[in-house]
């Protein structure tokens, strides 16, 4: 039963939330909190079942006998609109009903993977869950039938809500993304990017204006519904899990890892703030509908705090102090190589003129910043970032990465050549325009100029009517006639740049004044051409530069927040060993598209590259271009392979030779029946990044298990089914933008294989490619001969009302393929090749993401065991490093000869985490010994020490006083999964899969 509050909380009653009662019943690892429709009853999901209370005068009493035996592990639940009824989604795929009185829960739908979050239609017809697979389907209740169902996330979905009128869906995904769908078919209408890290949760206004979606990169973004622009940025988030808005949507509530903070929406002003206990995961947060109320959980403490809330004392509250308000606009300077744009970068910001060589990689500065009176009279600070990317062709597939966002665009050309001046223009242009179409709607105004540089050597070259007609052609925004040696027309081309920049419809940031200190700091930092460091070193740096500042966990915690802040603006990079911070992070470029392009040169045309070369530096690079340090270098590379595999633009294979990184879109070897390539099928056109879209459907199809690697040439791969027959596709370029990918077999697949293997390739397509300009046709070809009858033959033939259509060649009859039999292939099927496919690229970027962290001693967790369970050890410390987690066991790391005691003191300062191995030999010397030293070290550092019952223990372990209270891993024990619980222990990474 809930207990009545004595006395305020916290000073937080002083700003408009009183807390009013506290319900200490609460499970552990909560995941979502959700009031009925009418408010009288409160419930909440969680891994170990539901909990629901129903008011009764003044308390709140448990309905349920919480008793989970009937509920799967819960990861979200929903109330119908109308009635008390609940659906609950399971980690088994489970969909479940609900009613106070029932004994157990009732299925009323099974997806074929992990459910995510469940939301009822608001008509109460309707559910619409997520899937662990990026599925997003509904179900009609009443009439028991699958309504829609879509593919629209490359990773699990978190989150649903319905619009208030049931005319659009929204879900959210680890994939990092925001859907807008159409509630009654689920097409697409917005994909929102711009989150770093996964989207836990997203929550509408009542009004379905606006959107809020908490990230774990620790920022809340509000979005616009009907556009899909982003319009405000929370970034002084640490740890954000939940977000709500209040029923007359004036205020947002947001649940942070050790807060609440209320944000009034006119002007995103933080008008409250409270300190609560530990909070992680996701979900836990809601204001109750009709009564001034607000529903927070405390996962340290196992608790449901119910607030009272002062909407009036809100409404005239000032701002939390400290908070501050600024946008950032990106400036690209774009060009073929040698035409001056690094010259002219340095000069617009503000740095020395210098004869400079060609960029490799890009380069990033800081153009301007100053603050400015906005309307209401408060200020806002406006920040310009400058990037120069470079303009060798080979680094064309890395920059459009960074192609988003880009408020201004100078598009630089050679005045000297009278040929053909323009064509690199040309290409960025059209990449740019590509670019803004993957954004769609939620693309920022650009305005983009044709500029000349280096104009002192010899003036223009073309004339003033050619330039105009680019201009014309191209949809440009004016010409500049440029010298950056000679200062001639910088002025004006800044201004230019200023005041072409749409401050207006750019999104605004919400920050502190100690965000903004952290993050100047790391930027001074950059500038003055430091690379590597560790981000305690920054941090102590930061306390030197900082004095007065308070070294406590708040500042610690906001100094990692700010990190990734700076980092997901592109100007530094976290690494995943060593906890070091890349300062330069356009390093990266330059060492990857030289990977890329030293596997593109390879003499066999084979396209690919011995790991242990690229991890070596064995290609080729300029000795101006390379780090010196060798040591960094080594570290850089490795991070730079990371990289490469998981944005799936290499394959690591192995062979007869070793290890190779095989990179699909660089092969040059020709097929040799190109390009009359027999079997064709289907032929898919599609508009977006093509050589980047190939290469990441080869290598997840290399992936797939199903379908296994055979050949490869130039744009095209096939592979051996596990069905039988061989299936391959063939990318085939229209224009810069534009191209078919044709999907060809042998005689051999039967028709349920073909479906499968055309699925996964328009599955792929539809994800990646831009949205609504993905179109099939099949393709008609003679079985006897092999000719591919032309489209229009087969069309025309049709709508004479022919059912065959001979063959031009050999004169048989050809039956169409859309009047032949073809089957439905297996969700299931579809479902598991994209499971495989991101299991072994895990898999691939976890193995070398390990050679980083051997590199640097970065030791993720120490084992403590009884040497007579050695075996069942090993193997669990093999099962961790193939998750990229690297144990400190004794017999891999103590050198023969050398005193224990020493090595361990030597290590133990630097391990996060140790896990106490608790097997069926008990506790031996060995293990107390190493328990007593890592007790002192690890309470002081206050990291996790994990109990781990072992699956060949007998009986109930017993364990040391000091463990008694800390949370036990079991491997005997299927559910919660204890591995992934294991994991969780180490990484402090939250588990979000089946059985989690």
């Amino acid at each position: 039963m809930a207990k009545i509050a004595a006395g305020d909380h916290d000073a937080a009653s002083q700003r408009g939330l009183d807390l009013r009662q506290t319900i200490d019943e609460a499970p552990k690892f909560v995941h979502s909190v959700e009031w009925s429709s009418d408010g009288s009853v409160l419930a909440v999901s969680s891994s170990q079942g539901p909990a629901i209370w129903q008011s009764a005068q003044q308390s709140w009493q448990l309905i349920n006998a919480r008793d989970s035996s009937g509920f799967p592990t819960l990861n979200g639940l929903s109330w119908h609109p109308h009635n008390p009824s609940l659906a609950f989604s399971g980690s088994e795929g489970k969909v479940l009903l609900w009613r106070p009185g029932m004994k157990a829960p009732r299925l009323v739908w099974a997806l074929p993977d992990s459910a995510g979050g469940v939301e009822w239609s608001p008509d109460g017809s309707c559910l619409a869950a997520g899937s662990s697979d990026g599925r997003v389907s509904t179900w009609g209740v009443d009439k028991g039938v699958n309504v829609a169902m879509v593919r629209v996330h490359e990773d699990r979905v978190n989150r649903l809500r319905w619009s208030a009128d049931g005319l659009m869906l929204v879900s959210c995904s680890d994939d990092r993304t925001i859907c807008v769908l159409r509630g009654d078919d689920l097409q697409l209408v917005h994909r929102l990017s711009g989150h770093a890290r996964h989207v836990w949760d997203i929550t509408l206004s009542p009004d379905d204006k606006v959107i809020a979606s908490v990230s774990s990169d620790d920022t809340v973004r509000i979005w616009d519904v009907e556009t899909g622009g982003e319009i405000h940025i929370l970034e002084n988030s640490i740890n954000p899990c939940s977000a709500c808005f209040s029923p007359d949507g004036e205020f947002l509530a947001v649940l942070q890892q050790d807060s609440l903070r209320l944000w009034r929406c006119r002007d995103w002003t933080c008008v409250a703030a409270k300190t609560i206990g530990e909070n992680y995961g996701i979900g836990g947060l809601g204001f109750h509908p009709t009564e001034p109320l607000l529903a927070v959980k405390d996962q340290q403490a196992h608790r449901i705090y119910l607030y009272q809330v002062s909407y009036n004392q809100l409404r005239r509250a000032s701002a939390q102090p400290g908070i501050r308000h600024y946008i950032n606009a990106k400036v690209i300077l774009l060009g073929d190589t040698g035409v001056g744009k690094s010259g002219l970068g340095l000069v617009l910001s503000r740095q020395p003129y210098r004869p400079t060589d060609s960029t490799h990689g890009r380069n990033v500065w800081m153009f301007d910043s100053r603050e400015v009176e906005v309307e209401g009279g408060g200020k806002q600070n406006r920040e310009v970032i400058l990037w120069d990317l470079a303009g060798q062709p080979g680094y064309r597939l890395v920059h459009q990465l960074h192609l988003n966002e880009v408020a201004v665009a100078l598009l630089v050309f050679d005045s000297r050549s009278e040929t053909d001046p323009f064509s690199g223009v040309k290409h960025w242009v059209r990449a740019l325009a590509q670019s803004r179409r993957l954004e769609g709607a939620a693309a920022v105004p650009l305005r983009a100029f044709l500029v000349a540089a280096r104009a002192d050597r010899t003036g223009v070259a073309v004339t003033k009517g050619r330039i105009q007609a680019v201009l014309d052609d191209l949809g440009l925004d004016g010409f500049f006639e440029t010298s950056a040696k000679e200062g001639w027309h910088i002025e004006e081309l800044t201004q230019a740049i200023h005041d072409g920049i749409a401050w207006e419809a750019l999104p605004s940031v919400s920050s502190s004044v100690l965000f903004d200190s952290i993050k100047q700091f790391l930027l001074e930092e950059k500038q003055q051409g430091r690379l590597l460091s560790t981000a305690e070193d920054l941090y102590l740096g930061y306390r030197r530069a900082q004095p007065d500042s308070a070294d406590d966990a708040e500042l610690r915690l906001s100094f990692e927040a700010c990190i990734g802040r700076v980092e997901s603006r592109g100007l530094i990079r976290r690494l995943h060993f060593g906890d070091l911070v890349l300062l330069q992070p356009e390093l990266l470029d330059a060492y990857a598209s030289a990977i890329v392009q030293a596997a593109k040169d390879e003499p066999d045309g084979l396209g690919f590259l011995p790991e242990e070369e690229a991890l070596k530096g064995r290609f080729r690079l300029a000795e101006s271009e390379r780090i010196k340090n060798r040591a960094q270098e080594k570290l850089l590379l490795i991070s730079t392979v990371e990289e490469l595999l998981r944005h799936e633009v290499a394959l690591k294979e192995t062979t007869d030779r070793g290890v190779d990184l095989v990179f699909p879109s660089q092969l040059t070897r020709e097929r040799p029946d190109a390009p009359n390539i027999p079997g064709q099928q289907v032929i898919f056109t599609f508009d977006g990044p093509l050589l980047s879209i190939y290469a990441t459907l080869a290598v997840r199809l290399s992936r797939s298990v199903l379908f296994r690697r055979r050949d490869m040439w130039q744009n095209a791969a096939s592979f051996t089914a596990s069905g039988g027959g061989v299936c391959g596709i063939h990318l085939r370029e229209l224009e810069e933008g534009r191209g078919q990918l044709i999907v060809f077999y042998d005689e051999k697949p039967s028709p349920v294989v073909r479906a499968q293997f055309e699925t996964y390739v328009l599955d792929h397509l539809q994800l990646r490619a831009l949205p609504g300009t993905v179109t099939s046709r099949p393709v008609l070809t003679c079985p006897v001969c092999g000719f591919a009858v032309p489209d229009e033959v087969v069309q025309r033939r049709l709508s004479r009302g022919a059912t065959t259509v001979r063959c031009p060649v050999c004169d048989e009859a050809v039956l169409p393929l859309t009047a032949a039999e073809s089957p439905e292939p297996t969700e299931a099927a579809v479902t598991e090749m994209n499971r495989r496919a991101d299991e072994q690229r895990n898999q691939s970027v976890a193995a070398t993401r390990l050679k980083g962290k051997i590199q640097t001693g970065d030791f993720d967790v120490f084992l403590c065991y009884n040497s007579k369970d050695l075996p069942e050890v090993l193997s669990l410390g093999e099962r961790l490093k193939e998750q990229g987690i690297l144990p400190w066991l004794d017999i891999w790391e103590m050198r023969p000869g050398l005193r224990w005691q020493d090595q361990l003191q030597k290590q133990i300062k630097s391990i996060k985490s140790a896990a106490v191995l608790l097997g069926p030999k008990g506790t031996g010397q060995w293990q107390g010994l190493e328990v007593h030293a890592l007790i002192e070290q690890l309470v002081k550092r206050k990291r996790p020490i994990i109990p781990v019952v072992l699956a060949t223990r007998k009986g109930t372990p017993r364990l040391p006083p000091f463990l008694s209270t800390v949370h036990l891993v079991d491997m005997r024990k299927p559910e919660p999964d204890p591995f992934q619980q294991l994991l969780w222990g180490i990484t402090g990474d939250r588990p979000q899969g089946p059985g989690a």
